[in-house]
Formats: structure tokens, sequence, C-alpha cells
């Protein structure tokens, strides 16, 4: 979708900056940490391509009604959070964090992510974000 950039308040407008600030903060990372966000980003987007992407507390973060998942970057691993975690069914136990609400996976950097363990948890977390 193109941004309507003659109405600078427009929300198509407000989604192309954003993502304009997404694309710096992936092209900032080095290395293996840019590899591994940047399939984490491309995982998000395969199954659920509808969310919306945005910069927020410093990390990218995909959004439908609420918060659904972040992906936030540390010295020796990236990780895939999830808002809603803790509601979330986790049976290869992948998912950390001892908050109420927030868990998440991390990656080692080097390794190759769990592609349809991780596509699982992220259909789950869409699905409940559905949820009435």
């Amino acid at each position: 979708m193109k941004a309507n950039r003659s109405d600078p308040g427009s929300e198509d407008q407000r989604r192309f900056v954003m993502n304009d600030d997404i694309s710096a903060w992936f092209d900032a990372l080095a290395g293996d940490q840019r590899v591994l966000a940047l399939q984490l980003r491309d995982l998000v987007r395969a199954h659920a391509p509808d969310l919306r992407e945005e910069l927020k507390w410093g990390q990218p973060c995909y959004s439908a009604r609420s918060l659904v998942c972040y992906i936030q970057k540390a010295r020796a691993h990236v990780s895939l959070g999830f808002s809603n975690g803790a509601a979330l069914v986790d049976p290869e136990a992948q998912l950390h964090g001892s908050g109420g609400r927030m868990r998440h996976v991390k990656i080692a950097l080097g390794t190759e992510p769990d592609h349809a363990s991780l596509g699982r948890l992220i259909d789950a977390a869409l699905a409940l974000d559905a949820a009435p």
C-alpha cells in the first residue's frame, strides 16, 4: 500500500514513516543479530501479513486488536516475544518469563530458529488476540 504523502496525518502516512524507522532498526543490527532478526520478521509476516508493524519501546512490534508479538535484540540472542504469552499453549516449553502476561523465546545468535514451532506460537497468539 502506498503512503498518502499529501496528508501527513493520514494512517497510511504514519504507517509509512514507522516502517522506515523499523527498516533503520534492522539495518543498524550487525552480522548474525541482523540475520536472525530479519528471519523472525519474515516469519511473523508470513504467518500474520495483516499485522501492523510499528516501532515501540525501541523495538519492532506487531499488532492487530492489541500487541501480538515483538522482536527484541540482545547481545547473545534475539527474542520473539508475545504480549499474552502466558496464555499460550507451549508443548515445546520454549517460552520464558515469569510475569503475569508476557513471554518470549530466545534464539541464540548463530543458530537457526525453529520456524514450525515459532509459527505455531504466532498462530496461537493471533487466535488469542482475535478471541472475544
